[in-house]
């Protein structure tokens, strides 16, 4: 007990260190060659931002593919050489498959377009995009899939002589965050800059674009996938809340950023430029509870206005607000459990216990954003307790905890998964 109190403190300690003015914590996530082969890609023939892309390619030169999974590592492989164009060929691996990956190989379609690689195909293209986007526009889609396929939709149409549409443009200019960026993340931000600059090279919404860019490099180079403050906020609260140090000197900041980051719809965002989500929602109301700030009405009101709304038929949640996401189990654990903790008003919690308990196996449940065993006990099981499966999933854990204490990695996560497979979240 002497040392898990010591190996606390210095948790409380690092998290201090850490801990932004605004009560946040913003932490990066490790390179990917994904972003930095797009952006880099998007920078090419700017001899104003030479430097950068050089400190871009430079980094992708020594990268190393991941190899989680068999389509992503070949996708690697070949974003990795993106920026050397001469002799590149079109990427062809899993085009041919449905699903996510299908999706995925358009975007290295368009990618490969845009570099001039041999076999891309400007009205294929156009085809695949417009197919993509269906007879609404994409407006059922993730806003950032949509926002990507109108930018694959945008250099096709310039090559074939259609002018960029003067409502994408204002769609894209409404979009656009403060930073420059969109959706927060360097992979859109990246793929829009490469349709912009051909399809609009002067306008303002394609220069601030490119200085959010510029403005997002890390020193080593780099750009980073996403950067969830909100998500990663509540997380440490919930973990180390109860810690006299943590109280004392970052609870209150903390909680204040997390009542502050509530959108007007009542939900919570893993990061400000996004729309709410349910995880983070759901993520967002355990760390606040028990705490005056949840005693807020206006709060509290809002939050349940949102989680009805957000409800499915089943009376279930989904991640996000888009026809083609289907219910996690970690999602729908958090929300419960948040409901549950924040006493949100007029909301039946039955369905989704009942749910969530058809869900679990012997060794416990398999969450969808994190795959670790221990996270899926962890935060799927409270939502149940006291339920038999709960305690079944907590055995079952304990078990096979490993000496010194410790459990077993997580297992490589399926390869037609479009949530566990990390490079394309944003797929």
């Amino acid at each position: 007990m002497a040392e898990t109190g010591r190996c606390l403190d210095r948790a409380v300690e690092f998290a201090l260190g850490r801990q932004a003015g605004d009560g946040a914590w913003y932490v990066p996530s490790e390179p990917r060659i994904l972003e930095n082969a797009v952006v880099a890609c998007s920078l090419a023939g700017l001899e104003q931002v030479r430097p950068a892309r050089e400190r871009a390619v430079r980094w992708l030169e020594g990268a190393s593919p991941q190899r989680h999974d068999a389509f992503v590592f070949a996708a690697d492989q070949w974003l990795a050489g993106l920026h050397r164009t001469d002799g590149l060929t079109a990427f062809t691996a899993g085009a041919s498959q449905g699903g996510p990956q299908a999706r995925r190989a358009l975007y290295l379609d368009a990618l490969g377009y845009a570099v001039g690689a041999t076999g891309s195909d400007a009205r294929r293209l156009l085809d695949q995009a417009r197919a993509a986007l269906g007879p609404d526009r994409g407006r059922r889609l993730k806003p950032w899939q949509r926002a990507m396929l109108l930018a694959f939709e945008a250099l096709a149409g310039v090559a074939m002589g259609v002018p960029l549409p003067w409502h994408t443009l204002q769609e894209w200019e409404q979009a656009q965050s403060p930073d420059g960026s969109f959706h927060g993340m360097p992979l859109v931000t990246g793929m829009l800059h490469l349709a912009l600059t051909r399809a609009a090279p002067d306008h303002r919404v394609t220069r601030r674009c490119r200085d959010g860019l510029l403005a997002a490099q890390q020193t080593d180079g780099t750009w980073r996938f996403l950067v969830s403050e909100v998500w990663d906020t509540g997380l440490m609260v919930r973990g180390l809340r109860g810690h006299p140090r943590f109280d004392s000197a970052a609870l209150p900041a903390a909680l204040d950023f997390l009542v502050s980051a509530q959108k007007p719809d009542g939900g919570w965002a893993c990061t400000a430029p996004l729309a709410s989500d349910n995880d983070t929602t759901g993520n967002t109301l355990l760390a606040l509870a028990g705490t005056d700030r949840a005693t807020d009405p206006a709060l509290i009101a809002a939050a349940a206005r949102y989680a009805r709304s957000r409800r499915t038929p089943e009376g279930l949640w989904t991640t996000w607000h888009s026809s083609d996401d289907t219910p996690a189990p970690d999602v729908v654990a958090h929300m419960a459990a948040g409901i549950d903790a924040a006493a949100l008003p007029g909301i039946d919690l039955a369905p989704a216990r009942r749910w969530l308990a058809s869900r679990a196996t012997a060794e416990g449940w398999a969450s969808y954003w994190y795959l670790a065993p221990a996270y899926g006990a962890a935060e799927i099981g409270p939502a149940l307790a006291p339920h038999a499966v709960s305690h079944a999933a907590t055995s079952a854990l304990l078990a096979s905890a490993r000496r010194p204490p410790a459990w077993p990695s997580p297992p490589s996560p399926p390869a037609d998964s479009a949530r566990t497979t990390p490079p394309w979240h944003a797929g």
